[in-house]
């Protein structure tokens, strides 16, 4: 009797820290990995909307962008809100002020009639808000390492596969970031720092593709999304002088990046369910 008391005991505490460990494992109402991918998404909607700013500077008519640009706000501000509210964590709320006060001036500048001055500003403060946007994935990841594991093993390869989430998050943000300064490198826009960020734009992505396709979280479903992306990729890189010296439309390039982004975001969200055994 003793014996089953004992071994009783012993189920129900481990039952309960396995309980304590599922409720802990979470990003408030939020499972971490889909914090990561939330997160992740902020980071692309500063590049987006300083993308169609830009776009909308010698492309004035194209309602349908402007209508874009204000839903994106809108999703922006609300994604913040949800991350705030859903952190316990003092250091990704500081970060996620950042965000907030950075935004207050981004956000003045893409609501004005796009003209060359603002432009400019946008050109020199998009890569600020997006630092503070990535300091907040960057903190959501190291908040999911101080919820622990109940094996180490497991705790590796969650936090591998939480990289990955990141690293195909990321190519969202390069998508619309590439479709940003190529618009930057219009004429009365360019300069060497926006030329040079182009390129590296450009290469990181190229680099990250080979790095996702031998992920060892993929599955059918990724590697097919990945070679449907290799493939619009591999036409932009046939005609890289092209893209560099400005050859392609305009309306190609704001297409193309949506289509790159829209692609990366259905890979980053198979990736988020994937399943740790």
């Amino acid at each position: 009797m003793k014996n089953l008391k004992k071994k009783t005991f012993t189920l129900a505490l481990f039952f309960a820290i396995l309980l304590s460990f599922s409720q802990n494992n979470k990003f408030g109402t939020l499972s971490f990995n889909k914090a990561v991918n939330i997160s992740g998404k902020q980071r692309m909607l500063t590049q987006k909307m300083g993308k169609i700013y830009l776009y909308l500077l010698n492309n004035p008519s194209d309602f349908k962008a402007k209508k874009d640009l204000k839903i994106t706000k809108i999703i922006f501000e609300k994604q913040n809100l949800i991350l705030g509210k859903n952190t316990s964590s003092s250091l990704t709320k500081n970060r996620l002020k950042d965000v907030e006060n950075t935004w207050v001036k981004y956000k003045k500048f893409l609501e004005s009639t796009p003209n060359k001055e603002d432009a400019v500003k946008i050109i020199n403060t998009n890569s600020t808000i997006l630092k503070y946007a990535n300091n907040v994935v960057n903190t959501i990841i190291l908040e999911s390492k101080g919820n622990g594991s109940l094996d180490s093993d497991v705790a590796e390869e969650d936090a591998e596969l939480k990289g990955i989430i990141n690293k195909s998050g990321r190519q969202r943000m390069l998508s619309q970031r590439l479709g940003l300064y190529y618009f930057a490198n219009k004429p009365g826009l360019k300069n060497t720092n926006t030329e040079n960020k182009l390129r590296a734009v450009f290469k990181e992505i190229d680099d990250a593709l080979n790095e996702l396709l031998v992920s060892s979280f993929n599955n059918e479903r990724i590697d097919e999304a990945l070679g449907d992306i290799m493939e619009r990729w591999e036409n932009v890189k046939t005609n890289k002088d092209r893209f560099f010296k400005q050859g392609f439309k305009d309306i190609e390039v704001y297409k193309l990046s949506n289509s790159l982004t829209k692609s990366f975001n259905r890979i980053t969200n198979l990736y988020e369910k994937v399943k740790i055994n």
